[in-house]
């Protein structure tokens, strides 16, 4: 059972999405990225290295932080499978980067 800071990460996950500001999946985050629109790079935590490498790559010298929950936890959530989100709102990732101060900051 999810604790209150899980909660709290998997609600403002959820309301970004529904304000279209959060995007699923390496390509689409990765187009996103090359536009300047990502505010902030989000892995599920089983993402592979080579996963992790290229979106460091992409973000540059924007945060790249790792969630708490594998991909099958955020499928539950989003309905896709996806190891890549990206955030195209400098609200959402401030608030995001909040939730996840203890995360393993990957950039």
């Amino acid at each position: 059972m999810p604790d209150a800071a899980e909660n709290r990460l998997t609600a403002s996950l959820t309301m970004c999405r529904k304000a279209g500001k959060l995007l699923l999946g390496f390509d689409a985050v990765k187009e996103a990225a090359k536009q300047g629109s990502v505010r902030l790079f989000l892995l599920a935590a089983d993402a592979s290295e080579k996963t992790e490498k290229e979106i460091r790559y992409f973000a540059g010298t924007l945060p790249v932080r790792k969630l708490p929950f594998d991909m099958d936890a955020l499928k539950a959530y989003f309905r896709k499978r996806t190891a890549v989100f990206g955030v195209c709102e400098d609200g959402f990732a401030a608030k995001l980067m909040t939730l996840l101060p203890g995360s393993e900051e990957l950039k």
